[in-house]
């Protein structure tokens, strides 16, 4: 292939990806606790052709998103390193997003149904009795009653996280757990990490890069006609 052909297809191929990323990061601008994906286009040397590879990907920002306070007290955020350990079918799941509710048993849960972790036992909370109090270290007492301890964990920067449907991550190949140094804000939750602003100055710049390839990919092919026309 023309090198020139080669490059803004290219070009076009990690626009096109990082125009489906910005996009997926506008629409969960309000999403709590989301992270928003940057990407990434990497020019390789192939040993075996002797030309150019290029490789696009994505990776999550795990920057902290702005603690927004509500008053709800089972809406907790974590200020600082750290992520809420969640109870699924499946294990352990990990989630900034502490928008939690409690059931009629006593059980604290996520929106859509799944325990929280504790340490140890899983505390259980009486519904329509004292007011609920979270400690900065997640310790939760209800009225003069300690409860238990909820799991907040760090992960080893070795760890591969994946995102789930439902907005949680897991641990890819085994998780390295340790305790969490954060503080837990009880009647705060934490924003998503995008800033609407950024995504769209973002989306104009490679809009106008992908006009860009494509004027490109144009310019050769007439090229190459006006070679190919018959004198």
């Amino acid at each position: 292939m023309d090198a020139g052909l080669f490059h803004a297809s290219s070009a076009m191929r990690a626009g096109e990806m990082r125009l489906e990323t910005i996009a997926h990061n506008i629409a969960n601008v309000s999403t709590r606790g989301y992270k928003r994906e940057t990407t990434f286009t990497q020019a390789l040397q192939t040993t075996r052709a002797g030309g150019t590879r290029v490789v696009s990907g994505s990776r999550p920002d795990m920057s902290q998103g702005e603690l927004e306070a509500n008053g709800n007290p089972f809406d907790l955020a974590l200020d600082g390193r750290g992520w809420f350990a969640i109870e699924t079918p499946s294990g352990r799941s990990y989630t900034r997003d502490g928008s939690f509710r409690l059931d009629e048993r006593g059980s604290l849960l996520t929106q859509d149904g799944f325990p929280v972790a504790w340490r140890g036992a899983r505390g259980v909370l009486r519904p329509a009795a004292e007011a609920v109090v979270v400690d900065s270290d997640g310790r939760v007492r209800q009225g003069e009653s300690f409860v238990g301890q909820l799991d907040l964990v760090d992960l080893d920067p070795a760890t591969r996280l994946a995102p789930t449907a439902e907005g949680r991550w897991i641990a890819v190949g085994g998780a390295r757990e340790t305790p969490s140094r954060s503080t837990v804000r009880q009647g705060f939750v934490e924003r998503s990490n995008v800033d609407a602003m950024d995504e769209l100055v973002a989306l104009i710049t490679i809009q106008r890069s992908f006009e860009s390839a494509a004027t490109a990919m144009r310019t050769i092919e007439q090229s190459y006609r006006r070679l190919n026309q018959p004198r």
